[in-house]
């Protein structure tokens, strides 16, 4: 069905973004032990070019209808989905996602059912998205280098996945840490702009699915 195709297709911008966005620091230990540059409130906006397109992103991690939700907002030429993670904190690992709700241009948004939810978990799980922290500890680090993107420039510490060929420049000056990644194969994304003051936004109380 069409929420879960929607649904599927924001998870997978996630994964592609999740992992380099959680890492930070001048050297690989720094880098992943001191991971959550994300407080609530935090944005930043990215330019994805993947594969199946480009995609206009936002991630945010707000404060709405009294619990925690990082904010995935994607813009295509279709449209905007929005969809919302209810999490702990960030950083988050699947399993610690209580809930999700989605919402797709003008229609009501509505609460991803459980179903649905746990696939996505138990998906996540058997990938390298499951355990950030640890996967981070397989990189290497390239070095320091200074990286221009449409955000500015930024003293950088560049790390490479030899498992997927891809390739991460952090920096802890900026919201979830990503500055550009290049995944090998899938696409590449850029830091567009970031700050602080985010906002959930899904204003309407989503709608539980008949089923």
């Amino acid at each position: 069905m069409r929420i879960f195709q929607n649904f599927r297709t924001a998870t997978c911008a996630v994964a592609l973004v999740l992992l380099p966005t959680q890492l930070v620091g001048q050297n690989l230990e720094a880098a992943c032990v001191a991971l959550g540059t994300g407080p609530v409130g935090a944005w930043a906006r990215q330019q994805v070019e993947a594969t199946s397109g480009s995609l206009d992103m936002k991630f945010s991690l707000v404060a709405s209808r009294g619990s925690t939700w990082y904010e995935i907002t994607a813009v295509t030429p279709q449209g905007t989905s929005i969809i919302q993670l209810e999490v702990p904190g960030f950083p988050f690992r699947p399993d610690q996602i209580e809930s999700a709700v989605m919402k797709t241009g003008a229609t009501p948004a509505v609460i991803i059912p459980d179903a649905i939810l746990r696939q996505y978990q138990t998906t996540a799980q058997a990938s390298p998205m499951a355990d950030i922290e640890s996967q981070c500890r397989l990189a290497e680090v390239i070095g320091s280098e200074i990286i221009t993107v449409a955000a500015g420039s930024f003293e950088t510490t560049h790390l490479r996945f030899p498992g997927n060929g891809s390739n991460v420049w952090v920096s802890a000056d900026v919201p979830f840490g990503i500055v550009r990644g290049e995944i090998d194969g899938q696409g590449t994304l850029e830091l567009v702009s970031f700050g602080s003051g985010a906002t959930g936004s899904i204003m309407e109380t989503p709608l539980a699915l008949p089923f």
